[in-house]
């Protein structure tokens, strides 16, 4: 059988301006003719997926670090971020007398998923049946991140208990070594010291604020320290004071420490002095330092008194009104609120209407809150390992 004058238009893989080859008209050189070009274009072709593949496979070997770098700082941004908004969430709503609940970050799982493609297309027939409408070569790669996100939710009598008991010793010095203002962050943790009591509601005794500078600031000088004793055990943690290296100026500085404390049986004449500790139990020995701390919970209602309340919840007694609020001098921090996003805020939430925030340019305010994060993250952390509770895994899509 014969066929008439044809023309077979071969798309090639990587030209579209390839000119029309035309040959003979039987149909044995047609078929070979056929055959050829299957043939060459499966090698392209083989040709082509092989080196996607290879391309694939090595761009593989790049994601996994690729996706570390790119994907690392921005769950860590995103779960701080929330952090400070929840911890925001829970002060406010303390203000106001209603009840708060708080997630923990349990685990963060990203699946990566890399897929590669490759296509050809090709012409046979009458050229203008398909000028124009072909793609010799297409080759894509396809990325995609599955994160996993599991909370463990904070509640129960385990939650309860670390945020109403007083914080510990350890806790409470490493607060205060992250303080730049330690003795601001001694007034909203000390509740009382050998008889001096530091009130919530009331700017703290001059007696209790002289005590606190003049610790701090032989504390800086390296003359007093505070550690655990050699009976010290895990489970029965004691600590002391020791006192020692002060020079006459000092010394005088250190006997009003101890004047103020009312040990009257020891003096300040240069030898060392190591003053037991007795934390939480309200002990009465003589020449012992009695420290009561305050717990977690107490200090977030410290910090939701610093809030400017709007006045129309003040007035209809939605927010309960505070009797003695704080003078500027002794406040921890500034809560603002404004009816719009605030634009300058290091971290803001909604409420009833009103977004209540910490402003950016507010630098006391600044460091109070990420202290006050610091001491509810600690609290937070012992919470969520002492007794595991149910997990919430939540795909993000």
């Amino acid at each position: 059988m014969r066929v008439g004058p044809a023309t077979v238009r071969v798309c090639g893989l990587f030209s579209r301006n390839a000119d029309p080859p035309t040959f003979p008209t039987t149909q044995e050189e047609f078929s070979m003719h056929i055959r050829i070009f299957r043939e060459s274009f499966t090698r392209s072709a083989l040709s082509g997926l092989l080196l996607g593949a290879g391309a694939a496979i090595s761009g593989c070997a790049s994601v996994g670090p690729a996706s570390i770098a790119n994907g690392r700082s921005v769950y860590n941004e995103v779960i701080n971020s929330t952090e400070d908004e929840q911890l925001l969430n829970v002060i406010v709503r303390e203000r106001y007398d209603q009840t708060f609940g708080m997630l923990t970050v349990a685990s963060v799982t990203a699946s990566i998923k890399v897929s590669a493609s490759l296509n050809g297309n090709v012409g046979i027939g009458p050229t203008e049946n398909y000028s124009g409408n072909l793609v010799p070569l297409s080759a894509g790669v396809a990325y995609e991140e599955s994160p996993t996100i599991s909370y463990t939710p904070l509640s129960g009598e385990m939650f309860l208990s670390r945020m109403l008991t007083p914080i510990t010793l350890s806790q409470a010095q490493l607060l205060l070594g992250a303080a730049e203002d330690e003795v601001t962050w001694m007034r909203q943790l000390y509740r009382r010291v050998n008889g001096m009591d530091n009130p919530t509601d009331q700017a703290t005794p001059a007696t209790l604020v002289r005590f606190f500078e003049l610790q701090a600031k032989l504390r800086h000088a390296g003359v007093i320290s505070t550690g655990r004793t050699a009976e010290s055990t895990p489970t029965e943690p004691k600590y002391c004071v020791r006192i020692r290296g002060y020079n006459a100026e000092q010394g005088a500085e250190v006997q009003e420490v101890l004047d103020l404390l009312g040990i009257k049986s020891i003096k300040a004449d240069g030898r060392e002095i190591l003053l037991p500790m007795d934390i939480n139990n309200g002990g009465a020995e003589n020449a012992t330092i009695q420290i009561q701390l305050r717990s977690a919970l107490d200090v977030i209602r410290i910090a939701s008194r610093t809030i400017e309340v709007p006045e129309e919840d003040t007035k209809s007694g939605v927010a309960p009104a505070i009797t003695s609020p704080y003078e500027d001098e002794n406040r921890l921090m500034t809560i603002r609120t404004s009816r719009s996003y605030p634009r300058n805020a290091v971290v803001a939430v909604p409420f009833r209407g009103w977004w209540y925030y910490v402003d950016a340019t507010d630098t006391r305010s600044k460091r109070a809150f990420k202290i006050l994060r610091l001491l509810v993250g600690l609290r937070m952390q012992e919470s969520a390992t002492d007794r595991p509770g149910p997990v919430l895994t939540i795909p993000a899509r």
